[in-house]
């Protein structure tokens, strides 16, 4: 009854097993580099080579994750694994970073590239950016509604995966530097330590608790609202959890995917047991969020273990289907011919057929032995039997000719999915450009004309900067409109500044046609869906996580001006990229560590738009401010500590960084000034601040 695609994890080989055996049409996993969850067991290469030669006999796809972000450093060891993939001949390549996926649709063109959650893909928009890129799957934001799916379905061609079940990170994937600026164990390259587990205080209130940790995600009773869509697959959560817990899910989506049945209380009442998080949530598909779908009590699975508690979990029997046919001719060689259709092959043993003196062949019996395939993948769906004069085999001939039949069959079919590809890692450089090379042929570019830029969060604060020497000044679209004439006097210089997050985009849109027609003509992009607008200068902010020079060359191809770098990145490798357009850094500020649909206030207050800056306090007493995103309703959580660069401007400028980024927030205007006249003279620092990654970077 399925036609979608159920996508299961594997941390490991046991669980690969697991999966498949229990109904999986399609496997993800990873090798032990590149993959956004490497603490789990993950495959070596010949693990890999198996595990795809194992998935492919049996009809199920294989997504190798290869979603972190890579530097420089990194990019050749990266090229030659894909290598490696491209030419065993896995069916898809799921990726984050902007850079590898141009280099791999230019270097494997057979190659699919499945766009990763981690690039934050969640309007029209962003899709058909990706398809543009050339990703044939996208994978969509955990945060958005069926009624968004859908949308999004109708209006873009690609096929789409969707989040059905496992744990929901607190923060848009992509979007999250918690880890990375808590303890240099940054999630956009797979080193997540899950800090939004762990207990905090809100403003105020004295009782901590577990205001971040979202229950386990559940689609169990919307599966055939989501195959109405036109959903093509539907992905479990779990490359970390073990062999128990994917055999149950699968079994579980498994029987309701073919069924289309209203799911009963005892199958729900297992995938709660199988893993505990204080329930499960159905939440953002149903577009109710808020406080039902947090576990407020220590997020800790005490069914782990006990292995489940005894949960019986029956194994998925499931044989690809083979057509047989056999030709048995006295004094010949004995055929037998294997086909699924679309493969074929014709294999005849190595023994004459002999004639047969007081017994001869029955068809019976060569039916009986040709259709023991038990110990394989396959079973023969029809077979066709054709004995010629009175010819004798035994039946270990039989099951040997049957035997090396379906071995040829295997062979070919493996054969079938490899390619032969290569690459050419050749310099990202213009060749028409001569500034900036250096006699190896990189383009460099050190910075000799540094610049400041800043962004204002309000009308106090640019009426604050609007006099002093910005190159450029960020703000959001909304407060540019409610504030117009005090903008257009600097609108050259003004950059607009859209959210990271855009479902309603045709508000955004109608926002941007106004100010485009008032003469505003640059625009700064946070998300890959709004990196194709007529009619502006495209500026890339730090959402885009660009983190090495192929990502750079991407943008600049796409005509951005500036670009700025991922926050992760430490001087070292920022003075390392060739740097085809300008690129920017945050001189000051606080990092938005979090970006989350969910309001983490309202989890103890009624609402958090009463305040203008919130807190959250965690084990250590430091403060995180939460703020709202650009005036929309959704929760940006900001580091505890400024970023503050303002006496070692001259590390930035070594490092070939030209646009140096002063990052408004919540500050008022004395606060604004008292910052600005520490970078212009540079004869003061705070009292507190943090060096951010600069000097140490990330793990």
């Amino acid at each position: 009854m399925s036609e979608m695609e159920l996508l299961a994890p594997a941390g490991n080989t046991e669980c690969l097993y697991a999966a498949v055996e229990n109904g999986a049409d399609a496997v993800y996993f990873a090798g032990k580099l590149f993959g956004a969850r490497s603490y789990a067991d993950n495959f070596s290469d010949d693990e890999i080579r198996s595990a795809v030669r194992y998935c492919h006999l049996r009809g199920v796809k294989v997504y190798i994750a290869v979603n972190t972000l890579v530097s420089d450093r990194e990019i050749p060891e990266a090229m030659e694994y894909l290598t490696f993939l491209n030419n065993i001949g896995v069916d898809a390549v799921i990726v984050q970073d902007l850079g590898l996926a141009a280099l791999i649709r230019e270097n494997f063109p057979l190659l699919p590239i499945h766009g990763s959650t981690q690039i934050t893909v969640h309007n029209t928009e962003g899709v058909l950016a990706l398809e543009k890129m050339g990703m044939e799957q996208v994978v969509l934001s955990r945060e958005l509604s069926l009624k968004e799916i859908e949308k999004i379905k109708k209006e873009t061609s690609a096929r789409l995966e969707v989040f059905a079940h496992g744990a929901l990170c607190m923060c848009y994937s992509g979007q999250c530097y918690l880890s990375s600026v808590l303890g240099g164990r940054s999630g956009n390259r797979g080193k997540c330590a899950q800090p939004c587990r762990l207990e905090y205080k809100i403003n105020d209130y004295p009782e901590k608790g577990f205001y971040m940790s979202l229950k386990d995600l559940c689609s169990l009773s919307h599966i055939n609202e989501m195959r109405k869509i036109g959903i093509s697959s539907l992905k479990i959560e779990g490359r970390m959890k073990g062999k128990e817990y994917v055999a149950a899910v699968v079994r579980i989506y498994r029987k309701y995917m073919d069924s289309g049945n209203i799911p009963t209380e005892d199958d729900t009442e297992i995938l709660n047991r199988i893993f505990f998080r204080g329930g499960l949530t159905d939440g953002y598909l149903t577009g109710k969020t808020g406080r039902a779908m947090f576990c407020f009590s220590k997020p800790d699975n005490p069914y782990e273990k006990q292995r489940k508690d005894g949960i019986a979990i029956p194994k998925f029997s499931r044989k690809k289907k083979l057509y047989c046919s056999a030709v048995i001719k006295e004094g010949s060689l004995p055929e037998i011919e294997i086909s699924d259709g679309a493969i074929s092959v014709l294999h005849r043993g190595d023994e004459i057929v002999q004639t047969g003196e007081t017994k001869i062949l029955k068809e019976g019996l060569v039916r009986e032995k040709l259709s023991k395939t038990g110990g394989t993948p396959y079973e023969f769906e029809k077979i066709d039997i054709r004995i010629d004069g009175r010819p004798f085999m035994s039946a270990g001939q039989i099951n040997k000719l049957r035997r090396d039949g379906v071995q040829k069959y295997e062979d070919k079919l493996t054969a079938s999915y490899e390619r032969n590809g290569r690459y050419v890692l050749t310099e990202a450089v213009d060749k028409n450009k001569d500034e900036g090379f250096t006699p190896e042929g990189v383009f460099r570019k050190n910075c000799k004309k540094s610049v400041f830029t800043c962004r204002v969060a309000n009308i106090v604060q640019f009426e604050t900067v609007k006099g002093m020497e910005f190159e450029s000044i960020y703000a959001p679209a909304h407060t540019i409109l409610e504030n117009c004439e005090k903008f257009l006097k600097y609108r050259d210089k003004i950059v607009i500044e859209t959210p990271a997050i855009v479902k309603n985009t045709e508000t955004i849109k109608a926002q941007l046609e106004k100010l485009k027609n008032l003469g505003f003509s640059n625009l700064a992009v946070n998300n890959i869906g709004f990196s194709e607008f007529d009619g502006f200068n495209l500026f890339g902010g730090f959402r885009l996580n660009v983190f090495n020079s192929r990502s750079l060359w991407f943008l600049k191809k796409k005509g951005f001006l500036s670009v700025m770098l991922s926050p992760e990145l430490n001087l070292a490798q920022i003075k390392a990229l060739e740097k085809p357009v300008e690129t920017e850094v945050m001189v000051y500020g606080r990092l938005p560590l979090m970006i989350t649909e969910n309001c983490v206030i309202r989890n103890r207050e009624k609402c958090s738009c009463n305040r203008e800056v919130n807190f959250l306090t965690d084990r250590k007493g430091m403060k995180f401010p939460v703020m709202r995103d650009l005036g929309e309703c959704r929760s940006v959580v900001l580091n505890s500590l400024p970023t503050f660069m303002g006496d070692k401007l001259e590390d930035i400028r070594q490092s070939g960084a030209c646009r140096m980024l002063l990052y408004f927030t919540a500050e008022d205007g004395a606060k604004i000034g008292k910052i600005c006249e520490m970078f212009f003279s540079g004869r003061e620092r705070p009292e507190k601040y943090t060096r951010l990654h600069y000097y140490k970077g990330v793990l």
